[in-house]
């Protein structure tokens, strides 16, 4: 399908463009449309992102977190989408597709479902294996590709080759590169000059916790090797939760000063990344219910968060409780009013890099920001 020149026609000179998870509840993209509407001379959620519980197999989720939605479902749902002026991502970003042995078996079924998804509508594809990529452009050498956070691109000249080997026209970074402010700047400018587009996820918190100390998470590459073989929600409890609930437990010590040191961006802070040339933002939460997403979706629109800022975050344990994420009580409270000159220790010093710092120790910065503003 040819959608792109109506679709510019109709929402062209947007500053700040959103991606945002889709549940595929239908009542989500009139609810979404309506904020585009709202916040339209300013900022749009521009794509919708997800996948289906057939396919998990391609997709970063367990087959229990994933919609259980036929065929012409995901058709309906892209097409009404597009309707109502927003574009579909479909994530075949899993880490893990299958065994060598297992993708010759399945290789020309994923390029068949490739080509079936440009048939429909879907406007881009998210990967996170080079070999899914590979795959993806037997079945098409003009379908949009973004490279998913979880492929981590760690380095500007990565980008440059898959743009050279894979033509992808954009990346959603490293989750771990989001406060290493002299990457993002040299990442954005190589990106803008070439035709890509270079995306920031906002509001995940991971990481894994010790005594006034939060490193990056250890356990996130395996969560998400997990996520590739685990099926219904008693393998993910298998092996006393590994790794997901070992880095939930590790999150609660209650010091605020762990939740800082996680590389969130708040909705206040979007404009401190527009200023350095990233002008694209990924809002997570797919699994999550309606009205946590939209609650998400207006805050980041809007850039303004009233709260506490734990809540931007699907909070893990409802995905086993059932809880209503928006109903669900923290155990701490951080008062989000009170972090809008916290980046400045980065986006001032922009050669800093926590990377390059032993928490807690070699840098105070967030335990003494605490302190200062009393959270």
């Amino acid at each position: 399908m040819n959608m792109e020149w109506k679709f510019l026609e109709n929402f062209g000179g947007y500053m700040i463009d959103y991606k945002i998870g889709c549940n595929f509840d239908e009542q989500l993209i009139d609810k979404i449309a309506d904020l585009n509407e709202k916040y339209k001379d300013s900022a749009r959620c521009f794509e919708f992102f997800g996948s289906d519980r057939a396919h998990a197999y391609l997709a970063a989720r367990p087959d229990f977190r994933l919609p259980d939605i036929d065929k012409s479902q995901l058709e309906t749902y892209v097409k009404k989408s597009y309707d109502k002026g927003i574009m579909f991502n479909y994530t075949a970003n899993t880490v893990f597709p299958g065994t060598k042995q297992e993708l010759e078996f399945k290789k020309q079924e994923i390029i068949d479902y490739f080509k079936y998804l440009e048939d429909i509508g879907v406007y881009r594809i998210t990967v996170s294996n080079p070999i899914t990529l590979e795959f993806l452009r037997e079945a098409s050498k003009t379908m949009r590709v973004e490279l998913s956070t979880t492929l981590h691109i760690d380095a500007v000249t990565q980008i440059k080759y898959y743009k050279e080997m894979y033509n992808i026209d954009k990346v959603c970074g490293s989750l771990l590169k989001n406060r290493s402010v002299k990457f993002l700047k040299n990442a954005a400018e190589y990106c803008n000059s070439n035709g890509i587009i270079y995306e920031l996820m906002v509001n995940e918190f991971c990481g894994t916790g010790g005594d006034n100390y939060m490193a990056p998470c250890i356990y996130r590459d395996a969560c998400y090797l997990c996520h590739a073989t685990n099926h219904t929600k008693e393998d993910a409890e298998s092996l006393n939760g590994f790794p997901m609930k070992y880095c939930m437990s590790s999150r609660e010590i209650n010091q605020a000063q762990n939740w800082l040191r996680t590389r969130f961006v708040r909705p206040e802070d979007i404009k401190r990344y527009a200023e350095i040339g990233i002008k694209s933002f990924k809002i997570t939460g797919r699994t999550g219910s309606t009205e946590y997403i939209v609650k998400m979706a207006e805050a980041y629109l809007r850039e303004k968060f009233n709260g506490n800022l734990l809540e931007l975050w699907k909070p893990l344990q409802t995905i086993y409780s059932g809880e209503s994420e928006v109903d669900y009580k923290h155990e701490q409270t951080i008062d989000n009013s009170k972090l809008d000159d916290f980046l400045n220790h980065w986006f001032k010093n922009p050669e800093f890099d926590c990377a390059n710092e032993e928490c807690g120790k070699t840098c105070k910065y967030c335990e003494e920001y605490v302190i200062r503003k009393q959270l």
